[in-house]
């Protein structure tokens, strides 16, 4: 049977566990998806206020902010002090190895715009490099629903990303960790946290990093147990505001380009700061068939945040063939002759 590409969003019948009603042309998820609605946004948008105004000023910080230096992040960071300006935000960019030189400097540029600390969590590019090349080697190390949402290797970067700054939230006391999520990547706007949660997260990515044959004896990776053990009371939650704002890829280019914020040039539609994001995509599809970002990108197609014919376009670009192979050099990986031949 020919493919078929569900007349919503923009999954097609050739991505494994994707079926498309012939009747109505739809996915399965687009047949059963009830977006919130706009009082449903407010009531969440008034409890988020709620928490702040509760909680603020009991640890060293109110916040840790995941900031990347991308659209999306720096974005959120502006909007967040500017709707909250008395909350004290840390803002955390993880160095993965493969950060562009603009994303730092977009992301301290935001930091000095909206009046927060800024720090560069970073480890031994050694170590990094080994951690991505067994992610790019492994194969099903993630279940479905993770697979499907991002390569191998985005889900080793973001799995560090959220377990350190799990730990960083710990130790400084702040109640809050904030992403900048849109509707199409996290549903859920608040996320309360506890410890047996946080040690049951820090214990299952530890067999995804084993999986892949990586042992975190030092923790490097993972929240140290003990700062687990010394939790308190009170966990941090995880917040995803961007999801209940307004969204559109425009509006958010528009806005933080108005506030400096300079695009590299990654020739990558699908990341505005990473330069490891082209050789994951590519890795992605060779292993499994279907570009990692389609769960993503229809999400935000299915939300009404981008456009199906955007999407789709998204999708249909090749990724960067030079950003491919110089980070396959790096990393020690070689690739097949079907992308060295379209050189």
């Amino acid at each position: 049977m020919s493919k078929l590409v569900c007349n919503k969003c923009v999954l097609d019948s050739d991505i494994p566990g994707i079926e498309i009603n012939e009747e109505n042309g739809l996915c399965h998820f687009c047949e059963t998806y009830v977006p919130l609605s706009s009082q449903e946004k407010e009531q969440y948008l008034n409890r988020i206020e709620e928490l702040f105004k509760e909680c603020s000023g009991r640890g060293n910080y109110d916040v840790i902010f995941a900031l990347s230096g991308g659209k999306d992040s720096s974005y959120t960071l502006y909007k967040l002090k500017k709707d909250y300006p008395f909350l004290r935000v840390l803002a955390v960019q993880f160095d993965n190895g493969f950060i562009s030189d603009y994303a730092v400097v977009n992301a301290k540029k935001m930091c000095e715009i909206a009046g927060c600390d800024y720090f560069k969590l970073t480890m031994e590019e050694e170590i990094l490099h080994e951690l991505f090349r067994k992610a790019a080697e492994s194969c099903d190390a993630f279940p479905n629903f993770a697979k499907y949402r991002a390569s191998d290797i985005c889900n080793i970067c973001i799995g560090v990303i959220k377990q350190k700054l799990m730990e960083e939230a710990i130790v400084q006391k702040a109640p809050f960790i904030v992403f900048a999520f849109t509707g199409g990547q996290s549903p859920n706007p608040i996320i309360k946290l506890s410890a047996n949660f946080i040690q049951w997260s820090r214990n299952l990515f530890e067999k995804q990093l084993q999986k892949i044959g990586v042992e975190d004896r030092d923790e490097q990776f993972l929240v140290k147990n003990e700062v687990i053990k010394n939790i308190g009371e009170v966990a941090p939650s995880i917040l995803h505001p961007l999801c209940l704002w307004d969204y559109s890829e425009d509006k958010v280019l528009e806005t933080v380009s108005n506030l400096g914020w300079k695009a590299p040039a990654l020739n990558d539609s699908n990341s505005t700061n990473c330069t490891l994001n082209s050789f994951a995509c590519y890795n992605h599809l060779e292993k499994y068939g279907f570009h990692p970002y389609a769960f993503d990108i229809a999400g935000l197609v299915r939300s009404g945040e981008m456009s199906r014919e955007e999407g789709l376009y998204k999708l249909s670009q090749e990724p960067s063939q030079s950003l491919i192979e110089d980070v396959a050099e790096k990393l020690e990986i070689k690739l097949n002759c079907s992308i060295n031949s379209q050189k």
